[in-house]
């Protein structure tokens, strides 16, 4: 009998412990904006995610964006944005940096998943270079994928996908000069 309490003691001081996360930080925020505008950090700016563009966002996704609107830094042509998108079960943390020619640069911040993050490599994010919006809002090339991380191999290009159109309505907002 004692041994079954003890088994029982244990098991519910193991349903009380916090969920094993993995979680991996790759760059932190301040060092990615430091990358993509180097010692001219502009202030942050936010765009609402209303109408036409919420619905653009949520093709892009497949899913509805969870937030109202979106943080993004601006510096004459260049848009960097940090955006969370879910890989399999948990979210992964994505910078992307957009200019004229498409996007100049891509990191994986954060990885929360126990597989999969091989998407942090440089020579899967250096796909992305130059990419560009094609028609519906997709990617304007194709990115080969990693095997075992297919989910965030997907999650990653939904998340430049979206930056590239967040760009674009930035952009345009902006004053001709």
């Amino acid at each position: 009998m004692p041994r079954v309490f003890v088994l029982l003691l244990m098991l519910g001081l193991a349903a009380t412990l916090p969920a094993y996360e993995v979680q991996i930080r790759h760059l932190s925020q301040p060092d990615f904006l430091q990358q993509v505008f180097a010692d001219q950090e502009p202030q942050p700016g936010l765009l609402p995610l209303r109408g036409e563009l919420r619905e653009r966002v949520t093709k892009v996704l497949g899913h509805p964006y969870r937030g109202m609107r979106l943080r993004y830094w601006h510096s004459d042509e260049i848009s960097a944005w940090i955006i969370d998108e879910k890989s399999k079960d948990m979210p992964m943390t994505v910078g992307v940096a957009v200019g004229p020619e498409g996007i100049v640069d891509l990191e994986i911040l954060v990885y929360r998943e126990p597989r999969g993050g091989e998407v942090h490599q440089a020579f899967f994010r250096r796909q992305y270079r130059g990419m560009t919006l094609g028609e519906n809002d997709t990617l304007s090339g194709q990115v080969d994928g990693i095997t075992g991380a297919t989910l965030s191999v997907d999650a990653t290009s939904r998340v430049a996908a979206m930056a590239l159109v967040l760009h674009q309505v930035v952009m345009d907002r902006l004053p001709s000069r």
